[in-house]
């Protein structure tokens, strides 16, 4: 480690870490309702002496006047050279009891802990403790704290409008692996159409609810062994539909999600969709059936010898970290980075295995390692 760097980890403090993640976990701001916690890591900013600015985030059908901003801190020449990404939104609660905010020893629990406030206050302290350093960079950084993520991107979209970088770091829970590559997103509606009867006379109609039933059996079993992509992961998010007493179900819904290896594209997938709808349509012909693609995000492998990367290997090794490079098997606004032409990383605190859950929590020692391993990076991009 160089002196440079030595002088900047120095400037981390691991109090004030946990206090601004603390503060920042106990505001509610799920999508569309995030400046409680945008104010909070705003705040701490501002008391640093670190400038920053409010980027407005347009939200369709939002009254006039109506505040929904990204923000944004750039230091060093410009354009950018690293670009640092997180978002303050969460998914909504489950149970306010359940995700209250609560410490126990090395663990803080709480809605937004993982996903990912934890990065967020982690990169916030790096950028004060390299303020406060005094050292220079000779490259420029963009840090910028989205809205919108837990919903389909559109802080982030906003965002490069008018900013990118070659190389961004997003700070959404990997356990501080870093993610070079990414799995693609598919969200399908799936409907059925039958033909209603007298519910003691099943056979003269046809059940919407059994034929969707039956797509959904041939799509769960053949998704994790499919003949284009082993390891697909289908979830089923929602499924309704029916009819009214006493009568066979004329009309059903459903919506899946489908996390799919990075070289998969979308042609690939909407066959695997046409294969099992006509094994279902085979032991239910009265029935119709369709699908619908809600929501298409490309997965991406970035090349393991890229030059861009190798700031982020030094980061690693100063950090006292290994660079075991993975995929992200999670849906991201990587896809949006990548689509421009950036090289993006997918690096921070937390474990995707409990985000979305009651049971959502962070290490905090694992969250300052994280605010010193983006400091590293900030140096080895910025200032070496």
């Amino acid at each position: 480690m160089t002196e440079n760097l030595n002088t900047i980890l120095d400037r981390l403090d691991e109090q004030g870490l946990i206090h601004l993640l603390t503060e920042a976990v106990e505001q509610y701001s799920p999508s569309f309702a995030e400046e409680p916690a945008m104010e909070v890591f705003a705040t701490r900013l501002r008391e640093s002496g670190i400038s920053y600015l409010r980027q407005p985030v347009a939200e369709a059908g939002a009254p006039v006047g109506d505040h929904r901003a990204n923000l944004i801190i750039e230091l060093g020449p410009q354009p950018s050279s690293l670009m640092w990404v997180g978002h303050v939104d969460t998914v909504p609660i489950i149970d306010e009891e359940e995700q209250r905010t609560h410490r126990e020893g090395d663990i803080l629990h709480g809605l937004g802990t993982a996903d990912m406030k934890s990065g967020c206050a982690a990169m916030v302290e790096a950028v004060v403790a390299i303020a406060q350093s005094g050292i220079e960079l000779k490259r420029g950084l963009t840090v910028a704290l989205v809205v919108g993520e837990e919903e389909y991107g559109d802080g982030s979209e906003a965002l490069l409008e008018t900013r990118s970088a070659p190389l961004t770091v997003i700070g959404e829970p990997t356990g501080l692996l870093a993610c070079v590559d990414h799995y693609g997103y598919y969200e399908c509606r799936l409907m059925a159409r039958g033909t209603r009867a007298h519910a003691a006379l099943p056979e003269i109609g046809a059940s919407a609810i059994h034929a969707m039933l039956e797509w959904m059996r041939h799509i769960l079993e053949a998704g994790g062994e499919t003949y284009f992509a082993q390891g697909l992961s289908v979830n089923t998010r929602e499924i309704r539909g029916g009819a009214g007493l006493f009568m066979v179900a004329e009309q059903c819904e459903a919506v899946i999600d489908i996390h799919a290896p990075p070289s998969v594209p979308i042609d690939m997938i909407n066959q695997f969709m046409d294969e099992t709808r006509a094994k279902a349509l085979a032991t239910h012909p009265g029935c119709e059936l369709e699908y619908e693609n809600l929501y298409w995000a490309p997965g991406y492998n970035n090349a393991p010898e890229e030059p861009l990367l190798t700031p982020l290997h030094r980061a690693f090794d100063a950090a006292g970290l290994q660079w075991n490079p993975v995929a992200f098997r999670s849906h991201s606004d990587g896809n949006l980075f990548y689509q421009k032409g950036s090289v993006p990383v997918i690096c921070g605190p937390g474990r995707l295995e409990v985000a979305h859950t009651r049971a959502e929590h962070v290490s905090l020692q694992e969250t300052l390692q994280a605010a010193r391993l983006y400091t590293a990076m900030i140096y080895e991009a910025c200032v070496r």
